[in-house]
C-alpha cells in the first residue's frame, strides 16, 4: 500500500474538504523548498556507489524547482546502486522546454551515458518526453518515470503571470507537439496521485500508450516525498534494463 494507516483513516472520512490535501501538500512543497536551500551541490554518493552494470538515472524537477527538491528520491535510488545525475544549469526549471532538453542531453554526452533513464517531476516529465522524442536518435534514454507531469496539461497555470508558466497550458504549442508524438509513449511511466492539486485536466497525467500507475497519495508535490512511491520507482527502473 502506499499510504500509511494513520492517514488511510483520515482520508476515508467522507466530509473532508480537499482543501486539508492542498494544506498538507503545500508543507511538502515548503518542505521541498527547504531541502534545495540546504543542499547546493549533490552529496558525492550519488555517483560513488554507482555500482557496474547498472542504469543511470538522471533527475529534473518541476518548475519553479531545483534539483534538491528530489534529494530524497535521489539518495533511494543510489543506495540501490544506480548512478544518479542532476542538472544544475536548469537552476529554477524556468527555462522553455527544448532548452531544457539539450541541457540534460549534454549530461549524456558528457559523461558518455550509454544507458540511462529520466525521472520528472511535473514539467521535468514533459521535458523528459521531449528528450524521448527530439534527443534520443542514439536510443541512449531508455525510458522516463514521469511523477505527476502535466502531459496534456494544466489550467492552473491561467492564474499564474510568468511567462514560462504559459507553456504548460492545455493549449500551449508544446503540449500540442508532444501530444502529437504517441510513439514514444510506450517508453514512458506515468506516476500520479489519487488527488493531484497542480494538474487540472480531465486526464490528469494520464498518458495513451504509457505505463499509468495511480497512487493512494493525495498531492502534487507529496507524493515525491512518498516512501512507498520512492520504493516502488526504484524498482521500476528496472522495467528498463
Amino acid at each position: 500500500m502506499y499510504c500509511t494507516k494513520k492517514l488511510k483513516v483520515v482520508y476515508n472520512i467522507p466530509m473532508i474538504p480537499k482543501a486539508i490535501y492542498w494544506v498538507i501538500d503545500y508543507f511538502y512543497l515548503f518542505y521541498g523548498n527547504l531541502l534545495m536551500l540546504i543542499h547546493k551541490n549533490p552529496p558525492k554518493h550519488f555517483l560513488s556507489l554507482a555500482a557496474k552494470g547498472k542504469i543511470s538515472i538522471i533527475l529534473i524537477p518541476g518548475i519553479a524547482n531545483k534539483w534538491g527538491f528530489l534529494k530524497k528520491l535521489g539518495d533511494s535510488i543510489s543506495l540501490k546502486g544506480h548512478p544518479v545525475y542532476i542538472a544544475s544549469k536548469l537552476k529554477f526549471n524556468f527555462l522553455d522546454i527544448p532548452t531544457s532538453s539539450r541541457i540534460i542531453r549534454e549530461i549524456i554526452d558528457k559523461n558518455n551515458l550509454k544507458r540511462a533513464v529520466i525521472i520528472g517531476h511535473s514539467k521535468g516529465g514533459l521535458i523528459g518526453k521531449y528528450l524521448l522524442v527530439h534527443e534520443n536518435k542514439d536510443n541512449r534514454i531508455k525510458g522516463l518515470i514521469a511523477i505527476g507531469a502535466p502531459f496534456s496539461g494544466s489550467r492552473i497555470v491561467q492564474n499564474l503571470p510568468r511567462k514560462s508558466y504559459k507553456e504548460l497550458a492545455p493549449e500551449s504549442e508544446i503540449i500540442k507537439i508532444l501530444n502529437s508524438h504517441k510513439e514514444v509513449n510506450s517508453k514512458v511511466i506515468s506516476i500520479m496521485p489519487s488527488f493531484d492539486n497542480h494538474v487540472w485536466h480531465e486526464k490528469g497525467s494520464y498518458l495513451e500508450g504509457a505505463l499509468n500507475i495511480t497512487v493512494p497519495t493525495k498531492g502534487h508535490h507529496k507524493i515525491i516525498f512518498d516512501k512507498d512511491v520512492i520504493n516502488r520507482i526504484a524498482g521500476l527502473i528496472e522495467k528498463f534494463k
